[in-house]
């Protein structure tokens, strides 16, 4: 069902089983394997692959006190909404020349096992690690950045707390005028050449153009895709379903801030945009008023690595190792991440530290609140028989030198019960400078 390739007389590929290709997808990553296979109840498929399932958000409470012979409470109706869900396409592609494949394709002419082997492990994992941040480090809409300005010639800036975080050298660039906007000054399906970390800076291919403040900018496949089309194909993100609608105004398609909606919102603790260090406090007020809200119980915490570092200044120094009698623990310093664990009244919490969160923030989560949807499980999309190579089409009736293969899946996450989160902002961060 699915299959790489690799220098065998007669054929163009060799079959792996699915779970081998899952495990090249998962490597490394944290929170997409967690991610329970299942629909949230009373879920049905509608046309047009959407999925709609109930949003109960404030029940009947069809219940008061009443005097001895007197009338029974008024009945009323529960309010219900209607969620609205839909699976995504994530796809990734290679390709291999006849010269590379009859010439550089050995294990001696090229490394880990030959270019045929090495092109099609490459895509696997770059396409696991883009799900990853697509899920952990977006809002749901497919922007990856800001501009904050041009420091130079083909150069763009890109601001906190995003930074360069979301983007990696290779990918196809598009700055837009708006989220899904129209393009700004030709600068689509530019490559991105160069990422300095360290200045928070990308060099895209191509012309100079002219960018301009707070434009977003995208991951895109091809050139020139039209503004809707760019705005509705991505898939959820952490930050915009854990949150409220400062972060994601429509939550599987309803208004955050509609009447009665305030359970479409998450636990927010902000502070002004004045940053603070994390704190036992802080972590208690958010589980208490979760608690409180909702009646669920987070079970982690999910922070980048800049919180895991504040934790461990701030709240772990002295408690990690205590002294036993007069004996003294060992002198390793650090911290194990398995290790680390805030014990609230409503359990343990574990720690999860992802590289894709953006840095100032800590998300608690209930991974029974979420759900994950698979509509076709990653595999190669590669010809008729979905195993084999197949040559790529040239101009008019010919074909090019060249054979390729497509990587897809389709799938989508979510949340039915928002409240049940919680996320604690305007957290001091050595990524924000402070």
């Amino acid at each position: 069902m699915v299959g790489l390739i690799t220098d065998i007389p007669d054929s163009l590929k060799i079959e792996y089983p699915k779970q081998a290709v899952m495990t090249m997808i998962q490597e490394d990553l944290v929170f997409r394997p967690r991610l329970k296979r299942e629909l949230p109840p009373g879920a049905m498929v509608r046309d047009g692959y959407q999925i709609n399932f109930p949003a109960r958000l404030v029940p009947s409470q069809n219940v008061a006190q009443i005097p001895d012979g007197g009338d029974f409470p008024t009945p009323k109706d529960a309010r219900d909404r209607q969620f609205i869900f839909k699976p995504v396409v994530f796809a990734g592609s290679y390709n291999i020349g006849g010269m590379t494949r009859y010439v550089a394709s050995s294990n001696v002419a090229a490394f880990n096992g030959g270019e045929l082997a090495r092109r099609p492990e490459e895509v696997m994992s770059n396409f696991g690690k883009f799900i990853e941040s697509t899920y952990v480090g977006t809002v749901g809409n497919g922007i990856r950045g800001y501009v904050e300005s041009e420091p130079g010639a083909n150069q763009l800036k890109i601001k906190l707390p995003e930074g360069v975080r979301l983007l990696t050298e290779n990918f196809l660039m598009s700055e837009r005028q708006s989220a899904g906007g129209a393009i700004r000054d030709s600068i689509d399906a530019r490559t991105i050449d160069d990422v300095d970390i360290d200045n928070r800076i990308i060099t895209y291919s191509g012309a100079d153009q002219t960018p301009t403040v707070n434009d977003p900018i995208y991951v895109i496949p091809v050139a020139s895709l039209a503004g809707a089309t760019l705005a509705s194909m991505h898939a959820n993100g952490l930050r915009g379903q854990v949150g409220d609608s400062n972060d994601l105004l429509l939550l599987h398609t309803l208004d955050r801030t509609g009447t009665g909606n305030r359970k479409l919102n998450s636990v927010v603790f902000d502070n002004g945009g004045d940053p603070r260090n994390i704190s036992e406090t802080l972590l208690m007020q958010a589980a208490h008023e979760t608690a409180r809200r909702s009646k669920k119980r987070p079970s982690t915490l999910i922070m980048g690595e800049g919180q895991c570092e504040k934790y461990v200044e701030f709240c772990a120094p002295q408690r990690r190792f205590p002294a036993i009698a007069r004996q003294r623990s060992g002198k390793s310093t650090g911290y194990v991440l398995e290790e680390l664990s805030f014990v609230s009244p409503y359990g343990s919490m574990e720690f999860i530290l992802s590289f894709d969160c953006v840095p100032g923030e800590i998300r608690g989560v209930s991974w029974d609140a979420f759900f994950f949807y698979s509509a076709l499980d990653a595999q190669w999309l590669s010809g008729v028989d979905m195993n084999s190579l197949h040559l790529l089409p040239g101009t008019g009736a010919n074909f090019k030198f060249q054979w390729g293969a497509y990587l897809v899946s389709i799938e989508n996450w979510g949340t039915d019960y928002p409240i049940g989160h919680f996320v604690i902002k305007d957290l001091k961060d050595r990524n924000l400078g402070t």
